[in-house]
């Protein structure tokens, strides 16, 4: 079986309407320079808050809204979180001086936040639309093998430039993260997420034992390990000082030049919180910790909604595919000179990186609670995707991967 390759790009009916007779007025008070009539489309792939091509005669523009109804977590689809760190980088990025200019992270620019929900259903936000590339296949297929590395070493530079930035700098509210000195990333991500995980395990599935979801393959031996070498991890982390941390940072949430292996914006900060970049970089290279699928496991994670297929022990001679240790050793070298560039006073990283084999398996789990989730809002009806199913399918088999990193064996220096 071979998965098939969705393009992020696409848009197509409609699934959720919008009223145009609140949204227009609403926009054309609120955006400057916007003026209908509007045509709206609905962007066909992801899984997480519904999004909206907006198309006027003079431009066109993305909405970005909370699903409606009832919410799983009151944590889950921020969209004002979202808007707020754009917002905040965008003002960063154009405070740097031209001198500078090769430093600014690459994100759309953002035009309103609405958080009354008479307008379109749920709170949302517009911003620009940025019209690139967007590459759904980790494999990156449809490229010529030269143009695949690139690419990749792309994704990676862009990540250094996002945890380069000085956070203290973004001026934040006080509420946007917890300090982290007083509350370590890791161990409020892992207990946040678990609760997540609890209350996501619960939604109803009536043909399942219980009637319920349930737990992720894995949980009874792995949420033991999370919840004991987090504080470690932490107390590693705290020499190096904060970053701004996106939660959800993959190739598919990247918009890529039309042409060229740069990316112009980094999209879906529904999880962007303050924290350890090592999040990122282990959110990034997932596909690179296990073998390529069986045709079986194709088959379950595709039905699962996901499109992470195992890059690990590929040839890169062969397949044109950076290796997990290229990946990592290129973040290194980028966040060491952007933390020089900027005058940052944190140590500076090294390379094997020390911890990486425990933020490996967490980032695993962690998007096995993503797919819980996914499975979790199309027992609800809330699933955004065209595609969502109720399966168990992506969550255990994402369990079973991060069961395996945990017990992968470690060279001492990486450990």
């Amino acid at each position: 079986m071979t998965l098939p390759v969705r393009d992020g790009t696409a848009y197509g009916e409609v699934r959720s309407p919008l009223d145009k007779a609140k949204l227009v007025p609403y926009l054309e008070a609120n955006v400057a320079g916007f003026k209908g009539p509007l045509d709206i489309k609905q962007f066909g792939f992801g899984q997480s808050n519904p999004t909206y091509l907006l198309e006027t005669p003079s431009k066109s523009y993305v909405l970005r809204r909370a699903p409606s109804g009832k919410l799983l977590s009151s944590t889950a689809h921020r969209v004002d979180r979202e808007y707020l760190i754009l917002e905040r980088i965008n003002n960063w990025n154009a405070k740097l001086p031209a001198s500078k200019a090769a430093l600014r992270v690459p994100v759309p620019e953002v035009y309103c936040l609405c958080e009354d929900r008479e307008v379109a259903g749920a709170p949302f936000y517009v911003m620009d639309y940025l019209k690139g590339r967007i590459f759904t296949d980790v494999q990156l297929t449809t490229l010529a093998r030269e143009e695949r590395d690139a690419i990749w070493q792309g994704c990676v530079h862009a990540l250094t430039l996002l945890h380069a930035v000085p956070v203290e700098q973004l001026e934040l509210p006080k509420s946007f993260a917890p300090d982290i000195k007083a509350k370590p990333y890791f161990p409020r991500q892992v207990k946040s997420m678990l609760k997540v995980s609890a209350s996501q395990g619960a939604a109803p599935v009536p043909e399942y034992p219980g009637g319920i979801l349930g737990d992720i393959w894995g949980s009874k031996e792995l949420v033991p390990y999370y919840e004991s070498g987090s504080g470690r991890v932490a107390a590693a982390d705290d020499a190096h000082g904060p970053s701004v941390v996106h939660g959800d940072y993959k190739l598919d949430n990247m918009i890529f030049h039309a042409t060229e292996p740069r990316v112009i914006g980094i999209l879906d900060w529904e999880l962007c919180t303050v924290g350890s970049p090592l999040a990122d970089l282990g959110n990034m290279t997932i596909p690179f910790n296990y073998p390529p699928l069986t045709e079986e496991e194709k088959a379950t994670i595709s039905k699962s909604g996901s499109q992470q297929m195992g890059l690990g022990g590929l040839p890169s001679s062969e397949t044109g595919i950076p290796t997990r240790d290229d990946l990592e050793a290129w973040w290194v070298e980028g966040i060491n000179a952007g933390y020089s560039a900027h005058g940052r006073t944190g140590t500076q990283w090294a390379y094997p990186i020390p911890n990486m084999p425990w933020v490996r398996s967490w980032m695993l789990f962690r998007l096995a609670i993503i797919m819980q989730g996914i499975a979790a809002r199309a027992a609800l009806g809330q699933a955004s995707s065209a595609s969502a199913t109720v399966t168990r399918g992506g969550m255990d088999f994402f369990g079973r991967v991060a069961m395996g990193a945990k017990n992968e064996k470690q060279d001492s220096a990486r450990l």
